[in-house]
């Protein structure tokens, strides 16, 4: 097989599997997480998820060298929780906390998001999460900022993505 047919094959294989990995989705890349200040100054994540696919833990990881964990939580204390609504870096939305918060959150972070489907536990998507954005901006109820400036609904958020 020649070198041209051989890359063709290939990129053709990989646009396979980048359109059939994931929660059977099909998003921008990345969807864009919502984020906002909740009624008690905590910051509140609006995760884009599918139906029937459910949030089981999230992660939150420096922008260092490391990608040193920061928080980790896992199990959804509530149906909201587990569909992808949910307070970050606290226990008070899932039932174990298996790293606590110490201290305030930086700045600027990622954070990864556990998603179960079909019974089974996978990492689902990452998120940038820019605090910066949140000075200043006006929020209405309901609404939340994403990484790249877009205020959105959680409509809006979750529409990111084509579920099937």
């Amino acid at each position: 097989m020649s070198m041209r047919k051989t890359a063709l094959v290939l990129a053709a294989a990989l646009a396979v599997i980048a359109v059939t990995a994931g929660c059977h989705t099909q998003a921008p890349n990345p969807p864009d997480f919502g984020y906002a200040r909740g009624p008690e100054g905590g910051l509140v994540i609006a995760y884009p998820i599918c139906p029937g696919d459910t949030v089981s833990g999230a992660e939150i990881y420096a922008d260092d060298d490391d990608f040193t964990t920061l928080w980790k939580a896992r199990g959804p204390r509530s149906a909201e929780t587990a569909q992808g609504f949910f307070d970050l870096g606290s226990d008070a939305d899932f039932a174990k906390e298996e790293q606590p918060l110490r201290g305030k959150l930086p700045d600027g972070f990622y954070v990864t998001v556990f998603e179960e489907a079909d019974g089974k536990e996978e990492e689902g998507r990452d998120g940038w999460i820019d605090l910066s954005r949140l000075e200043g901006a006006r929020l209405g109820e309901g609404e939340f900022m994403t990484h790249t400036g877009k205020v959105m609904t959680r409509t809006d958020i979750n529409a990111q993505l084509s579920c099937s």
